[in-house]
């Protein structure tokens, strides 16, 4: 029986309850059913300070008993799962190319979720799509689901109005992202409930941090490789300061090439090869679909793999000098094949490197993929009122 966790556990002193409670929602929603003993094994909380908190939790339905399990030694046991009921939480992300509007229940499950494709995101066209959305999934919910909605969450890359060249739109259009408040937006549309902002990237790194690799590590870098590249750092268990702009910007490191420096965004970013296979006449849903890739895309994405997984290496480097986080979990809008491949070229780039004065790193996949930053986004609300506190992330327990 695998108990190994992190050095901070639940604490048995008084005023930290709060604390506790989150310690053990993150574990049942990480690991599944389990009894008491078990959670106070693993926690090393006391029995009493467990049995305490699963009172509350039975009075407020925050968790659904089991069948007990006969056959053990002593007297048969309960194990408790989260009520997928308890909580809802909405999700608005905002992409470059993509809005999605997903409900999850309390076990991060996805109930529903409408999805629009565009080439370059329009304010009037997206607000209007988030109207619509909202007012189907408001209908979906009874009223007494609607009132354990804890939230609305939204993720949104910084500066949408950036990159009007890039996608071939015309400025006027993209720059009245400028001009509007898109919090205010959503509170207008939904006034009854909290709502949360979050760059796009760290929204995805929170839903491998609540249901993927990332519940079993207190520090790493993940990487999201989207319409463009970008990054979010986990230390201590925590998401590393997710209110600045620019914190875990990795897009922004300047990497060696041929042609002179270029910034990570630029070489390693999906953008310019979706640019590509749009100007060849292929459709770049090739590139989340699971089947192999015509010949033609095959030869553009390995082109284009080569020389973003040279920059993505030494980026890593580059954040590992700084800050020694010994994993790294990539992942990417991207089928599981082709996310499969870039995670086995990117381990064997580190094979024979010289890691002098650092500390070798360890590469993983991301288990999230492309509805990452959908999930993530739903995700916050959960994230502001059960995440963990410092060093409280458990590792996967086997039983």
């Amino acid at each position: 029986m695998n108990e190994t966790l992190h050095s901070h556990r639940g604490s048995n002193q008084g005023g930290l309850k709060q604390y506790n409670e989150n310690t053990i929602i993150s574990l049942l929603r990480q690991q599944g059913p389990l009894t008491k003993a078990e959670i106070a094994r693993i926690t090393h909380l006391s029995p009493q300070t467990v049995s305490l908190i699963f009172k509350r939790f039975i009075k407020n339905n925050i968790v659904l008993q089991e069948d007990y399990i006969y056959g053990k030694m002593g007297q048969p046991s309960a194990p408790f799962s989260l009520n997928p009921e308890a909580s809802f939480s909405i999700g608005i992300s905002i992409g470059r190319h993509q809005l999605d509007i997903s409900l999850i229940d309390f076990k991060c499950k996805i109930l529903k979720q409408y999805s629009t494709r565009y080439d370059f995101p329009d304010v009037q066209i997206v607000l209007k799509k988030i109207t619509q959305s909202l007012k189907k999934i408001f209908n979906y919910l009874s009223p007494d689901q609607q009132q354990r909605l804890v939230g609305i969450g939204i993720a949104q890359p910084d500066k949408l109005s950036k990159w009007a060249e890039v996608f071939g739109a015309d400025t006027n259009v993209l720059s009245k992202w400028d001009d509007i408040n898109i919090v205010n937006e959503i509170k207008e549309l939904a006034p009854q409930y909290e709502v949360t902002k979050m760059n796009d990237v760290p929204a995805a790194c929170l839903a491998e941090m609540f249901l993927g690799n990332a519940n079993n590590h207190p520090n790493l870098l993940y990487i999201y490789l989207g319409t463009f590249i970008g990054g979010a750092m986990v230390l201590n268990g925590q998401l590393f300061n997710p209110d600045l702009k620019y914190t875990s910007s990795i897009g922004t490191i300047p990497i060696h090439t041929a042609s002179g420096y270029q910034q990570l965004i630029e070489v390693a970013s999906l953008n310019s090869l979706e640019q590509q296979l749009k100007r060849s006449g292929f459709d770049s849903k090739l590139l989340i679909m699971d089947k192999e890739l015509p010949p033609e895309v095959r030869r553009m994405f390995d082109f284009w793999l080569e020389q973003a997984l040279e920059g993505i290496k030494w980026s890593i480097v580059s954040v590992n000098s700084v800050v020694s986080t010994n994993l790294v979990i990539v992942d990417a809008h991207l089928s599981k094949n082709l996310m499969g491949e870039i995670n086995t070229k990117l381990i064997i780039l580190f094979e024979d490197f010289y890691w002098e004065a650092t500390e070798p790193i360890t590469i993983e996949s991301g288990t999230i993929g492309k509805d990452a930053r959908a999930l993530g986004s739903a995700i916050i609300p959960f994230n502001t009122l059960y995440g963990l506190s410092q060093s409280t992330l458990l590792k996967k327990y086997k039983k």
